[in-house]
């Protein structure tokens, strides 16, 4: 809610509606969530299991590409320079808490199937794939949708940029960077702290 009400004052304040559509990358963050919810208590190896996988996989690259947000920032005066920092922060990690939510659902139902080393390769994989789904969002400009709207282009501009250095650079930098957020996040969250009395 705090990104929701820092975003709705700079409204207010500033009477422009510029980084207004922060509210919608933050639900699109949020439905990866809904979803690894839902796979939890969908039968698995059935039709609909595979469906929602796979609509949770096209859609986790949108938790993490709010980082990318900060270009958008833009320098007017010391004030408001300062807020909009704190508000693209907040929008950050907002969206990234969704997204390690998720992907820690999907890391523990693997957990059930797979040994742990086979886990965290699944999970490497995804992760390397969702920074190259930012690349294709943030640099190429196609979003989750195109995977329906714009197939045929999505898939002759993400086999053509595969062998391009600066998307192979993006990829591995920027999944290195989730790679080691998430590995910080799944230790500190199944970390058993026990008390003596």
């Amino acid at each position: 809610m705090l990104p929701i009400a820092l975003i709705l004052l700079r409204v207010k304040l500033t009477h422009e509606i510029y980084l207004l559509f922060l509210i919608w990358n933050l639900f699109l963050a949020y439905i990866p969530c809904l979803l690894s919810s839902k796979i939890k208590t969908t039968v698995p190896n059935t039709l609909s299991f595979y469906l929602i996988l796979l609509s949770w996989l096209l859609f986790l690259p949108n938790t993490f590409y709010l980082i990318t947000d900060f270009i958008h920032l833009r320098h007017i005066n010391s004030q408001q320079y300062t807020f909009d920092i704190v508000l693209l922060s907040s929008f950050t990690i907002a969206g990234f808490y969704a997204g390690l939510l998720s992907l820690k659902d999907i890391h523990l139902l693997l957990q059930m199937k797979y040994n742990r080393q086979k886990c965290w390769s699944i999970i490497s994989c995804i992760i390397y794939l969702s920074a190259f789904a930012i690349y294709l969002g943030r640099i190429l400009r196609f979003n989750s949708w195109d995977i329906l709207s714009n197939p045929i282009s999505l898939l002759y501009y993400s086999s053509k940029s595969i062998f391009n250095f600066d998307t192979v650079l993006f990829t591995i930098t920027f999944g290195s960077f989730l790679w080691l957020v998430y590995n910080i996040f799944f230790y500190l969250t199944n970390k058993t702290i026990i008390k003596s009395w």
